[in-house]
């Protein structure tokens, strides 16, 4: 017995009937992905199922209105519920930021089931914890708990969101009652371990603090000392530290001795020109002359210097110490060969 062909483009497809007898015949089409996508367009251009209100028109707005007018009809306690319905269906989907909107309208139903309140609270707290909104997290967990104090979720929660900003007492603090609720909960046991951790690890960075602040200022008496015993009263600015040119130092060769070296900046002038050099940083006990020969040498004369007026050895160094208690006036020393520069420094 021979069979019929089938229609031009058309599949072959078998099936069975209650006699289990073969049958052939044309499968149906199948849908391409061009009219599924076409289709859901379509579907999302109904007020129902709108995911954007871009383009809606005006007939569609009065559909949306009434969408809108149905989710408040009923009792209060039904419409938070319903929200908060839909609140579970985001989080469910990880949608945490409609999540949180649906709990705060069901909030804002001021419904007198406490039941509800309650879980809203929790819930918008759990979406808050995935937002990274810490702060907000408390807060909805302790709203929670002010409705029902053995709520151990909110408990947990709560104490995740105190370890997120590092408050780990208020932390191990919600972790205990949670545990005096629940004392096997597993998940309030391994937060705890996550907060004793963190606690260590807190307690070790404020000792380390404190250690470099004491260095610190340590070394901030040493240097005033030395300066002191120097009889040196370097500018200062209104924090009390010395005011000085940028990248200029004063700095003691052991930061912690005020007997070692000091290293202090050196402003060289060239009054014919009105010119300077500036030297970031020199040892008291250098020679300043060793200095000049290769600031201001025959072989690399200042660009400025074009009649070389200024070249070394042909020069005179003249040091200006300010005026003291001693002195009334400034006073001016030349400065030898091969002295160092310490002996002009102190004020005597």
């Amino acid at each position: 017995m021979s069979t019929a062909p089938s229609p031009a483009g058309a599949q072959d497809a078998s099936f069975t009937t209650n006699s289990d007898k073969l049958l052939y015949g044309p499968a149906p089409p199948t849908a391409s992905s061009a009219s599924l996508e076409q289709h859901e367009k379509e579907l999302f251009q109904i007020p129902l199922f709108m995911q954007s209100l871009d383009g809606v028109t005006e007939e569609d707005n009065t559909a949306l209105e009434a969408l809108r007018a149905m989710a408040y009809e009923g009792e209060p306690h039904e419409v938070a519920d319903n929200f908060r319905e839909r609140g579970n269906e985001c989080y469910q989907s990880k949608n945490w930021k409609d999540a949180v909107e649906f709990y705060t309208k069901a909030l804002a139903m001021k419904c007198t089931v406490d039941k509800i309140n309650e879980a809203c609270y929790a819930n918008r707290a759990a979406c808050n914890l995935e937002l990274q909104n810490y702060r907000r997290a408390t807060s909805d967990c302790a709203d929670a708990l002010r409705i029902n104090p053995r709520n151990v979720k909110a408990w947990y929660r709560s104490a995740r969101a105190c370890l997120a900003l590092d408050k780990v007492q208020e932390a191990s603090d919600c972790v205990q009652r949670g545990l005096d609720i629940d004392p096997g909960n597993t998940a309030l046991k391994n937060l705890a371990s996550q907060i004793a951790h963190r606690e260590e690890t807190l307690t070790a960075l404020g000792l380390a603090r404190q250690e470099r602040d004491r260095i610190s200022n340590a070394k901030t008496v040493a240097l005033q000392k030395a300066l002191e015993i120097r009889g040196i009263k370097p500018r200062v600015d209104p924090s009390g530290a010395p005011n000085l040119p940028e990248d200029a130092t004063v700095s003691l060769q052991d930061s912690l001795d005020p007997s070692s070296t000091l290293h202090y900046p050196v402003l060289i002038l060239y009054p014919l020109h009105f010119e300077s050099d500036f030297i970031k940083s020199l040892p008291e006990d250098a020679k300043l002359h060793p200095q000049l020969a290769e600031i201001i040498s025959v072989s690399n004369p200042p660009p400025w210097d074009t009649n070389r007026e200024y070249k070394y050895p042909d020069i005179e160094v003249i040091v200006e110490r300010k005026k003291s208690e001693i002195h009334a006036k400034s006073t001016l020393s030349r400065i030898g060969r091969e002295i160092a520069i310490k002996r002009y420094q102190h004020q005597d």
